[in-house]
């Protein structure tokens, strides 16, 4: 056999190597370990000469034998991706070993029909996602059956905030675990989003506050900031970090002359900038502060003494105050708890707050 494999015809070499093939196939759990490993190291020293057709037609008889030698399933999966394949797509022969050893050294379509085969495990996906690109994270993802496990998965999503790709399928896979679909939506797409709201039924106000904590975190980052600078705003964070923040502080702080207090606590309690809210609060008219306000579900009265004491505080009391507080007691009135709250939430994703008062006063 030896002889004949030195043999420099092609047509020799391809009928030895279909013979060993065979010897292979009808024999070979009779044979030995080390006969085994002999007629694999035939076969690899051989498929250089044999055409790449008739180690196809090998590789896909292979595949789909459920009994195939492993060690002739990792041969072919080695061979050029045209062999590769259906061994890397079918072959239940393969070793986890094998996969990961392909996965590091071979071809970027090597690794791509390995993350598209069936029921990978998590120590192939761990290797496809350390070793592969982008395009072989996608498929991935995309492979439903393929385990995952939750570190990978969670450093994916973090991923995801750079690299778009990622997010449609991680949010669409089974095994994501709702906190990390929770957490992608602060950096998701308006369609993403409303993906998550359909499908892992969270309360619309605990995504908006992790919005919020995720634009503050991204704001205090490239500050260089572990925590708010603002003396206001650090007493704020702690009240709401504890549960004590309410409008009843708000109006105090108020009332006290704590105007700086005032603005940070009713924009934690709005789930807003501190910047966008102080432009609600003061802007002529008053509409965004009574809207911000209705949406806390404020008392009217508490209301209007607060629009009271912001005028009085920015010297803004005029004659024409009296008709405007009129006005905004009727638009308090007016406006649903529901009507306002949505279009805070619109505030958070949206500065363009103008844009938004627009479309409600569209609405009625």
């Amino acid at each position: 056999m030896f002889d004949l494999a030195q043999r420099k015809s092609r047509e020799g070499r391809a009928r030895l190597y279909e013979d060993v093939w065979n010897l292979f196939e009808t024999d070979g759990d009779a044979l030995s370990d080390n006969e085994r490993g002999i007629m694999t190291d035939i076969l690899r020293r051989l498929s250089h000469d044999v055409e790449m057709t008739v180690r196809r037609r090998l590789a896909e008889k292979l595949a789909a034998d459920d009994n195939a030698p492993p060690e002739l399933a990792a041969m072919l999966a080695n061979d050029q991706i045209e062999v590769a394949y259906p061994i890397l797509m079918d072959c239940r022969a393969l070793r986890d070993a094998d996969l990961v050893e392909i996965v590091r050294h071979r071809t970027l379509q090597h690794q791509l029909a390995t993350a598209m085969r069936a029921d990978i495990s998590a120590e192939v996906s761990d290797a496809l996602a350390r070793h592969g690109g982008e395009d072989v994270v996608v498929a991935l993802l995309e492979n439903s059956s393929a385990q995952i496990s939750e570190v990978l998965l969670e450093h994916l999503v973090a991923e995801s905030e750079r690299v778009d790709r990622y997010q449609k399928p991680l949010l669409r896979r089974p095994d994501l675990p709702k906190p990390l679909a929770k957490r992608m939506y602060a950096w998701v797409s308006a369609a993403l989003r409303q993906y998550i709201l359909d499908n892992y039924k969270f309360d619309q106000a605990s995504l908006d506050e992790t919005m919020l904590n995720a634009m503050n975190e991204a704001v205090r980052a490239n500050n260089g900031e572990d925590e708010p600078r603002d003396p206001s705003e650090r007493l704020v964070e702690r009240l709401y970090n504890a549960g004590q923040l309410n409008t009843g502080f708000v109006m105090k702080s108020l009332r006290q002359g704590e105007v700086s207090l005032f603005e940070f606590a009713l924009a934690r309690l709005c789930g807003l900038r501190v910047e966008l809210m102080r432009r609600l609060v003061y802007e002529p008219g008053g509409e965004a502060f009574a809207i911000a306000c209705r949406a806390l579900d404020m008392d009217r009265q508490v209301f209007l003494t607060m629009y009271d004491l912001t005028r009085a505080a920015r010297g803004s009391l005029t004659r024409s105050h009296s008709e405007e507080r009129q006005r905004l007691h009727d638009l308090y009135h007016d406006i649903s708890f529901e009507s306002a709250l949505a279009v805070v939430r619109r505030w958070r994703q949206d500065p363009d707050y103008l844009a938004a008062l627009n479309q409600l006063a569209h609405q009625k």
